[in-house]
């Protein structure tokens, strides 16, 4: 298994003694991107032939997976993460994305970056499935463990969880088998995923179908619907006594019961003189999870009521403190302004927003179709705005807020100020 590390901090980046210091690269300042998605992205934009270098380096013909971990809520994994991806696609190759989320109680800085990163990654057609660790979770999980080595469990489970199941196509069985292709099929489906890694003393288990469903949703993983699942499979090991005619029966009797109409594969490795029954699989292709939706929704509330307080300060800084030696005290004057994001001041005065945004449906269409030919492309919002007026018979204005509407969407980000790049 070769790995490399990508960081804006160097001493984030010398931590991980496991990385070979050949396989390191540091972008940016090295200081880090101060919780900030548009460092990391521009940091990842400015290095991308360095990073495609260095990816290059590390891939061979034989290798089976390319899997992307990070942390999503810092600048760094959230802003970094969409350019690795884009690369890996660049070198004509796939991957899967391992990335955790932020605790319920991060600040909404951290929520408003993990939710710009995970809607970049979920659009990125080399992106095949996004496996997510839940924080919240390991704090059930390891009450008790300092929170580096929770994070440490954690991370072995999840890559042993890897490399276990790319043995399954490789272990033989005179049950059930699993073999490469039907791997690589499974792999293959977009969407979510999760992952299952479970195992119990064989002593304590009476049937090999009674920890199925355990196995799946007694993990560390954000909480997944099987039943929208495009494809699964799960390979089961164990003492070769268990693998009795009926168990394996009931075995695959509630396996196609969980994932009715799926891809569902999955293989049995009887094993003599085991003291352990293990389940380990993954679902892909499955929907949006609940707490991924709840980090949208929380992300988005909690950064308007951010910007407004924000928003509030500055105006009551313009009216100073009110101190007049000849005047009576009294309560300082309670602002409340409409907030106007500085990211799209320049493109609501083109779009002559003073009266509200204008109904530009019926260009929408045709101004998607323009950009799609420019993705990955930065440009200034002028230069936008000439694009799609060269192509498309609309006015200054009505290209302008379909830029507005399309950045709302997230068709359209903007990495730094007065520079627009289509996603």
């Amino acid at each position: 298994m070769d790995v490399c590390g990508i960081n804006t901090d160097k001493t984030d980046l010398a931590s991980h003694r496991e990385i070979p210091e050949e396989n390191k690269l540091l972008i940016g300042s090295g200081k880090g991107a101060a919780k900030d998605w548009n460092e990391g992205f521009h940091a990842g934009s400015e290095a991308r032939n360095k990073i495609h270098n260095m990816i290059r380096k590390v891939l061979h013909p034989e290798t089976d997976v390319i899997l992307l971990t990070l942390g999503e809520g810092g600048g760094s994994g959230s802003g970094l993460a969409p350019i690795v991806a884009e690369v890996i696609g660049d070198l004509g190759r796939d991957c899967m994305v391992l990335a955790t989320l932020p605790f319920q109680m991060e600040s909404v800085k951290s929520k408003v970056n993990a939710a710009k990163g995970l809607d970049l990654l979920y659009r990125e057609e080399t992106v095949k499935a996004l496996i997510l660790i839940d924080n919240d979770k390991i704090v059930a999980h390891y009450p008790d463990k300092v929170l580096t080595d929770a994070y440490s469990e954690v991370n072995k489970t999840a890559i042993e969880t890897f490399v276990s199941l790319l043995k399954l196509a490789n272990t033989p069985s005179q049950a059930d088998r699993i073999d490469e292709s039907e791997l690589l099929s499974v792999f293959s489906y977009p969407g979510f995923a999760t992952l299952a890694n479970y195992r119990s003393y064989a002593n304590t288990v009476g049937n090999l179908d009674s920890l199925l469903q355990h196995s799946w949703e007694g993990s560390f993983f954000a909480d997944v619907d099987h039943k929208t699942a495009a494809g699964a499979l799960l390979g089961v090991y164990g003492p070769s006594s268990m693998f009795t005619t009926v168990q394996v029966d009931n075995v695959r009797r509630v396996f196609k019961e969980m994932l009715v109409g799926k891809d569902a594969t999955l293989g049995l490795y009887p094993v003599e003189h085991c003291r352990w029954i293990s389940y380990v699989g993954m679902i892909t292709g499955l929907d949006v999870p609940s707490k991924v939706r709840e980090l949208m929704s929380a992300a988005r509330s909690e950064r308007v009521c951010h910007d407004e307080v924000v928003e509030a300060r500055r105006s009551q800084k313009v009216l100073g403190l009110g101190f007049d030696l000849g005047a009576r005290v009294e309560a300082l004057p309670q602002v409340k302004s409409r907030v106007v994001p500085a990211r799209v001041v320049d493109l609501e005065a083109r779009a002559g927003s003073g009266g509200g945004r204008g109904d530009v449906s019926g260009h929408l269409e045709e101004v998607l179709g323009v950009i799609m030919g420019l993705r990955r492309r930065e440009m200034t919002e002028v230069e936008l705005v000439d694009e799609i007026r060269e192509c498309v018979d609309v006015s200054e204005e009505d290209a302008a807020l379909c830029i507005l509407h399309l950045k709302d969407v997230g068709n359209i980000i903007q990495p730094r100020v007065g520079v627009l790049r289509v996603i």
